[in-house]
């Protein structure tokens, strides 16, 4: 049987130029196009502390390491070392980065320490997609997810640290102990290579001495950070994150809201939030597109963890978008008691006609001020049993903005309003399982908000660039880079 046969190793290939290794639409060169425009057009933003006077190497050009990062969150590869690893044998990272190979901790320290340079590449290709109509802003959805931090799962308590200090001292008493025996000070560690020879010195006890005074002082310093944030817990590793309820259980975890555009499902804008409800997260956003890309959507979608009428209100008063946001079903009145608000007397009534007057004005209640009606003549009530079991009568609380409220309730029960809240989970859902399914089971690595904030900014790159090559034609992509103006809004 007849088989292809490979090329004999030994043969000369004749190669004109790297250029020919890479066709000409294939999308590293989108990638190489998108950040020498940004790069040029943008020169103080991409301007590092390293002099060209400054001894030693040259310093990699943000171009190279900007080029590096986008392409392997792209091709799913974002660890440093395989990043390093494969700008030496990827024949696609080869012509990208001129055959350049910066070391890991070259690369992870860019990452680290410029993540002002990969915002500002977000940033602005986020704006090119705005410009050429891929990202519109009409009609957009916003959600959170939960990302585990860089941390083990363990948290830190003032309770915890105080009995692993009690530990710690006790340990550090026995060792001081059995050293005193020696006749050594407390600057045995600096003065021990000027010791004489014959002194019985244990080197090992030493160490151990100056490893658990680290421990206490590291441990002494997070009692601190959790006394002065007001929180219960605190991760070690990360101290940023915070104890958030996941797929997993509880983990420390960064609360990551994104708003994706219906245009062609592309990610708008990202926040790394370390509040775990999505509660206030709603004008945070609203406020954040505006910045990002001067857009105020005509209509925003979310789920019920976004249901904070107040804020709705807010957001809806102070711009032109109007919120799509269900309302969480609440159960009626057992009792099947209805109350009636006369504006005119500023009072309730009752389904039995009993009346309920202002009792209470600006209560505070779930963070909303209300005014408390109760009732005048619940004494003798044929439905007092069955409404209240207070002494005092029957209380209902009513919301400053009720009315606001009861309009939007019955907003949302219009078709127009439950097709936009079905819409929803077509656009949120798929870049989340995306980046969840890029990320694996440790989808950040970096610690810190910032630097998580980061990371974030090169998923959502990389995201929008995926579906920039699925949803575009080749020779007008090209045009669109060509003629697009860089420069940072």
């Amino acid at each position: 049987m007849r088989y292809l046969q490979p090329v004999n190793r030994s043969q000369f290939v004749l190669m004109n130029t790297l250029d020919d290794l890479v066709p000409t639409d294939h999308p590293v060169r989108i990638i190489d196009a998108i950040i020498e425009q940004i790069v040029a057009a943008n020169p103080k933003q991409f301007e590092n502390a390293r002099q060209e006077s400054d001894p030693g190497r040259p310093a990699f050009a943000p171009t190279t390491m900007l080029k590096l990062f986008i392409y392997g969150y792209l091709v799913n590869i974002r660890a440093s070392r395989k990043l390093e690893a494969e700008s030496k044998r990827n024949i696609e990272l080869l012509w990208l980065l001129g055959t350049l190979s910066p070391d890991h901790w070259v690369i992870a320290q860019y990452r680290r320490c410029h993540g002002e340079q990969i915002k500002a590449v977000t940033q602005a290709f986020r704006q090119f997609l705005h410009a050429q109509g891929y990202i519109k802003g009409k009609r957009v959805a916003i959600d959170g997810t939960k990302m585990k931090a860089n941390a083990r799962r363990e948290m830190l308590t003032v309770e915890k640290i105080d009995k692993r200090l009690q530990r710690l001292d006790e340990q550090l008493e026995e060792y001081l102990g059995n050293l005193a025996e020696n006749d050594l000070r407390d600057d045995l560690a600096e003065e021990l290579d000027s010791l004489d020879s014959s002194v019985s010195v244990d080197r090992h006890l030493v160490d151990k001495i100056i490893a658990l005074q680290k421990q206490i002082e590291d441990l002494t310093a997070h009692k601190e950070s959790i006394q002065q944030s007001g929180q219960t817990y605190l991760s070690p590793a990360d101290p940023e994150a915070f104890l958030m309820k996941a797929r997993d259980g509880k983990v420390p975890a960064y609360n990551i809201q994104s708003v994706v555009d219906e245009a062609h499902h592309m990610i708008a804008d990202t926040e790394v939030l370390t509040d775990q409800d999505d509660h206030a997260a709603l004008p945070v956003m609203v406020k954040s597109l505006q910045e990002e890309l001067g857009v105020i959507p005509e209509a925003i979608a979310a789920d019920k963890g976004f249901y904070t009428p107040d804020l709705i209100e807010q957001v809806e008063t102070k711009t032109t978008a109007k919120c799509y946001i269900p309302v969480p079903e609440k159960n009626d009145d057992p009792s099947g008691v209805t109350f009636h608000y006369d504006a005119s007397t500023d009072s309730y009534t009752c389904s039995a006609g009993r009346p309920l007057a202002l009792h209470q004005r600006n209560k505070r209640k779930r963070n909303s001020l209300t005014n408390v009606y109760r009732g005048t003549q619940c004494a003798g009530c044929q439905l007092r049993s069955q409404c209240t079991t207070s002494r005092r009568g029957r209380t209902v609380h009513r919301y400053h903005n009720q009315d606001w409220r009861d309009k939007y309730r019955e907003r949302m029960k219009e078709n127009t309003s439950k097709g936009i809240i079905a819409l929803r989970k077509c656009l949120v859902e798929h870049p989340f399982g995306t980046i969840a399914l890029w990320g694996g089971k440790l989808p950040l690595l970096l610690r810190g908000a910032a630097n998580v904030a980061t990371e974030i900014n090169l998923y959502a790159t990389a995201y929008n660039l995926r579906r920039l090559f699925n949803c575009s034609i080749w020779h007008a992509l090209r045009e669109q880079l060509a003629s697009n103006s860089w420069k940072l809004a």
